[in-house]
């Protein structure tokens, strides 16, 4: 009966693996996704705002009120490789 408990673990990290590997398929798919649309938003941003405003300026004065850390972050990261 020993051996019985050995090769369920093996099929249970197996399992384990694969599900995770999965995820992390989906997460990149995503991320990715995500980066090309806020890259294509600061790209037309100039759009959004009167030609009179410095659009970079009216982006990070919405991104300080938005009280989102993390996605504040990722669009200032945005911003300075797009100059």
């Amino acid at each position: 009966m020993c051996d019985r408990s050995e090769p369920d673990s093996l099929m249970t990290e197996f399992v384990r693996e694969r599900s995770i590997r999965r995820t992390v398929k989906v997460l990149e798919a995503k991320r990715k996704r995500i980066r090309e649309e806020l890259e294509q938003l600061i790209q037309h941003l100039d759009l959004l705002v009167p030609s009179s405003a410095t659009s970079s300026d009216l982006l990070q004065e919405a991104i300080q009120r938005i009280g989102d850390d993390a996605f504040s972050q990722l669009l200032m990261q945005l911003m300075q490789e797009a100059k």
